[in-house]
């Protein structure tokens, strides 16, 4: 059965009430919010929200680029930190031969090849040859593959 409480004598129903069935979150908002809806009809108060609304877009957008020139300094500072051509100790150099014959190896196949007692060494090892920017990782499920960097 539909209720009729909502119409008034001519059978239409009022703004509030329907924004109030639509979404009762949004009929509990301020009075301001109302005013608002009421002034929505007047060209000009809309023309002024959209000019205000242009305006703090563009203020965000100043902000994110101040933020992401910031971020690339950052980055640029922690590159420039790492020496460019560092000598590899002689387990890395293993580990890149090893690389270049195989394809690709794994913390186990390090484990092996340099005597460790457990592959937390060797993923240590393979971690800072990738970090080093010597390898590329992949990653599937639990399993990580190091290539060698072309």
């Amino acid at each position: 059965m539909i209720s009729h409480d909502s119409t008034d004598k001519t059978g239409a129903v009022s703004e509030e009430e329907i924004i109030s069935k639509i979404s009762p979150e949004f009929s509990e908002l301020t009075l301001d919010i109302q005013e608002i809806f009421k002034m929505s009809k007047n060209p000009g108060f809309v023309s002024a929200l959209l000019y205000k609304l242009v305006k703090e877009r563009e203020e965000t957008n100043k902000l994110l680029k101040e933020i992401n020139s910031k971020y690339e300094k950052i980055l640029k500072n922690i590159a420039g930190d790492k020496p460019q051509n560092q000598v590899l100790s002689e387990a890395d150099q293993m580990i890149m031969h090893q690389v270049k014959e195989q394809g690709q190896v794994e913390a186990k196949d390090i484990k092996q090849l340099l005597g460790y007692k457990n592959k937390n060494a060797a993923s240590q090892r393979l971690n800072r040859l990738y970090e080093g920017g010597h390898l590329k990782k992949i990653r599937a499920g639990r399993k990580v593959v190091y290539l060698a960097k072309n």
